[in-house]
């Protein structure tokens, strides 16, 4: 019985030691290494989720009574943290990603964040103004003296 335990502790380390190793990134592209700012803020963030963590790993009873189906449920709650941290992470504005993959995922990252800034800086703008409607000049009737409009009214007299 207890070898079957050591077999399953032994394959879940061989597992994880050849799981790719993992950084988080900020979302909009920027390296929190680069700059003292973003790094003290990285921290910052990385600690709070790291209390998070900590209150999900001590909530709840998981039966680890040993036997397969105690590595088990350990190994699942060890993910449920983890993914609680990831989470946390993420409300913050960070992306896990692979280490071998940061590269790319950092550029892409910063387009994403570019194309986004410029959609706002374009819905912020006001709109431009309405095109001028097309205007034919107005024709103004010349005024008539009181004798051409007597003649004028003669004119559509006689001609019914």
């Amino acid at each position: 019985m207890r070898s079957k335990v050591f077999l399953a502790m032994a394959i879940g380390l061989a597992l994880s030691a050849c799981a790719p190793h993992t950084i988080y990134l900020r979302a909009d592209g920027q390296a929190p290494g680069n700059d003292p700012v973003l790094h003290q803020q990285f921290e910052m963030d990385r600690t709070v989720c790291q209390g998070e963590l900590q209150k999900a790993n001590v909530s709840g009873v998981t039966y680890t009574g040993g036997g397969l189906i105690g590595a088990m449920a350990l190994a699942e709650r060890s993910q449920s943290v983890d993914q609680v941290g990831q989470g946390c992470m993420a409300a913050k504005g960070y992306v896990l990603v692979r280490e071998d993959q940061a590269a790319a995922k950092q550029q892409e990252l910063a387009a994403i964040a570019a194309e986004k800034a410029r959609r706002e800086a374009a819905a912020a703008a006001p709109p431009p103004p309405p095109p001028e409607p097309h205007r034919t000049p107005a024709v103004k009737p010349k005024l008539q003296t009181a004798a051409q409009q007597s003649q004028s009214a003669q004119r559509a007299e006689n001609q019914q």
